[in-house]
């Protein structure tokens, strides 16, 4: 588990941090994966595959995991907690456990179309680019993730009237 500072390209792996990833096995995270629509169907043995991809986050409030116009730097999942996502200043959904962000910008070469601030602390899984890379490689969930970032493109241009 890391602690990132108000922006999310900053990490900085705590003792506690540290201490937890190794008191706290692989498994846990795959359980994690598994209570998520995103990795539903899958066999125990492949969400353990795929939660070696992830690492563990304790993500202070006020915290932006997602800034619109700007590269998104990993793509996140929700454990614990929610974020407000927003695009051109104005609020679009209300995200929580399981649901994902940062998708667009790491699926497509563009930036981030909306901004998702933690309003209170949070607790979520991020992978960086090599392993978001390794994660697209598994049909089921590149299919899943082009669909969602289609989803929540089609949300912003709905809310933008369009």
């Amino acid at each position: 588990m890391e602690a990132i500072g108000s922006d999310s390209n900053q990490l900085s792996p705590t003792w506690v941090g540290r201490l937890v990833e190794v008191l706290q096995p692989l498994s846990r995270r795959a359980d994690q994966l598994g209570s998520m629509p995103l990795f539903e169907g899958f066999y125990w043995s492949e969400l353990e595959a795929v939660a070696a991809l992830f690492d563990q986050f304790e993500v202070p409030r006020g915290t932006r995991l997602t800034v619109q116009g700007r590269p998104d730097p990993r793509l996140w999942l929700l454990v614990d907690g929610e974020a407000l996502v927003s695009a051109d200043a104005r609020p679009l959904r209300v995200t929580g456990h399981g649901d994902a962000l940062g998708v667009a910008g790491m699926l497509y070469p563009v930036r981030s179309p909306e901004t998702a601030i933690a309003p209170s602390s949070i607790r979520a899984l991020g992978a960086g680019p090599a392993e978001f890379a390794e994660l697209v490689k598994i049909d089921r969930i590149s299919f899943r993730l082009t669909a969602l970032a289609g989803d929540q493109v089609r949300l912003r241009r709905a809310s933008r009237g369009r």
